[in-house]
């Protein structure tokens, strides 16, 4: 296939064109567009099987499916949909078993691969998003179903990751080294950490963040982003409510809490379900979709202040009569570009040391010199995976942070340090 452009735009488009949307499953397509809005390419999804690769529709009419994501290392675009030909009827209540849910892969030489597919969830409803690391592997999310972890050509049983009663979930991504989903169902309306890290087996806990609803809320896409250096990773999540009176949410981590510093408004006809941003210095620039159309907004307000524009613009693209846009993403980068960054990243370890003090119940965190100069995050976590404590410091070399463990139970818990972007872990015993 043609390969993509970095820094162009890539949205789901449903439809051909040529006749109404319906319930019954219809093609999907990669619409790739400039930043300006000019069509460089459209690549269909296969619509028959051709060996390993399935035929890959989605229901003309399920709006909250095909939530678009880029793998965290830029390589790939991450899709969603069913494994049945065009006008196949009622196509989100087929059986799972029967109507394959299926995961698209593509690569930013314009590959496509559909081979990945799940039997046993999601059944009879919506698969909505996927997300990936690196395109090897997949956390797929949908109705009726915990968190699937799925390998790149499965053809078998999923592994159900996730803990809890939440069953329903919108969205989903990765940032950090960390998996996060949204839901708009009881217990959970916003974003919440499935585990700790990247979790590949069965037990990770779903813990809403702190500061959001657990009563309401209607959220889809979300991205974070990293813009004060005086708080470790990253401390802004922007997310997309396609409520009539919301929009593209903005929260700031402030302490241990998500704050809502405010909403860049949509509209009755613009509800927002795809999302994603790219940060330089404090500046966002996020693209977000909705049915009928693709928006371009920036927010240069920084770090938990208000957005610095109040009001969603017109869209600068609109999908062609009779079909719909879905998720939205950057185009994915050539291998070479992701894997530089990788190793550059990665070619400083993280000094740790860390000590409990029973006498005044504390657990002392010493971070060796090295070169860093960038902020640490140190957070504690129990056997659920539930974070109970958290500290920072504004600079990780030489840094010695200090948790007050008091009011914890004794038992194992696992400490977490996270200093630009690296993490390192390690169990510790507390005992009163």
């Amino acid at each position: 296939g043609t390969a993509f452009t970095p820094g162009n735009v890539v949205v789901v488009r449903v439809g051909t064109g040529a006749a109404p949307l319906t319930t019954a499953a219809a093609p999907v397509f990669l619409a790739e567009y400039t930043p300006t809005g000019t069509l460089v390419q459209t690549r269909p999804l296969p619509t028959a099987d051709a060996g390993t690769d399935l035929a890959f529709t989605d229901s003309g009419t399920a709006y909250s499916d095909n939530n678009l994501t880029r793998s965290a290392d830029g390589r790939y675009l991450v899709l969603t949909g069913y494994h049945a030909v065009p006008g196949t009827a009622g196509l989100v209540s087929t059986s799972a078993a029967t109507t394959n849910r299926l995961i698209g892969r593509v690569a930013a030489d314009g590959t496509i691969n559909t081979s990945t597919r799940i039997s046993d969830a999601f059944n009879p409803t919506n698969i909505r998003a996927a997300a990936s690391l690196d395109g090897t592997a997949f956390y797929a999310v949908g109705g009726s179903s915990t968190v699937r972890y799925v390998p790149l050509g499965n053809a078998g049983p999923t592994t159900a990751i996730s803990t809890g009663s939440q069953v329903n979930f919108r969205s989903v991504g990765i940032a950090d080294g960390n998996f996060y989903v949204t839901s708009a169902a009881s217990p959970n309306f916003g974003i919440s950490q499935v585990g700790m890290g990247l979790p590949t087996a069965p037990g990770a806990a779903v813990r809403l963040l702190p500061g959001f609803s657990t009563v309401s809320g209607s959220p889809y896409a979300l991205y974070f982003a990293d813009l004060s250096a005086a708080v470790a990773g990253p401390d802004v999540v922007y997310v997309v409510d396609d409520s009539p009176t919301s929009g593209i949410q903005k929260w700031s981590l402030v302490g241990s809490t998500w704050k809502l510093n405010g909403t860049i408004g949509g509209s009755t006809t613009a509800l927002l379900r795809g999302l994603a941003g790219t940060a330089s210095g404090t500046s966002v620039s996020l693209l977000a979709s909705s049915s009928n159309g693709l928006y371009s907004v920036a927010d240069n307000a920084g770090y938990n202040a208000a957005p610095s524009v109040a009001t969603l613009p017109q869209p600068f693209v609109k999908p062609p009569t009779n079909t719909v846009f879905r998720g939205v993403a950057f185009a994915p980068q050539a291998a070479s570009l992701a894997k530089t960054r990788a190793v550059a990243r990665a070619a400083t370890p993280i000094d740790l040391t860390v000590f409990p003090v029973p006498a005044t119940r504390q657990l002392v965190v010493q971070l060796g010199a090295g070169p860093e100069d960038s902020p640490a995050q140190v957070a504690l976590f129990d056997k659920m995976g539930q974070q109970v404590l958290s500290q920072h410091a504004p600079v990780a070399a030489n840094a010695t942070l200090t948790l007050a463990t008091e009011n914890l139970p004794s038992g194992l818990y696992t400490l977490r340090v996270l200093v630009a972007g690296r993490a390192v872990s390690k169990q510790v015993i507390i005992t009163h």
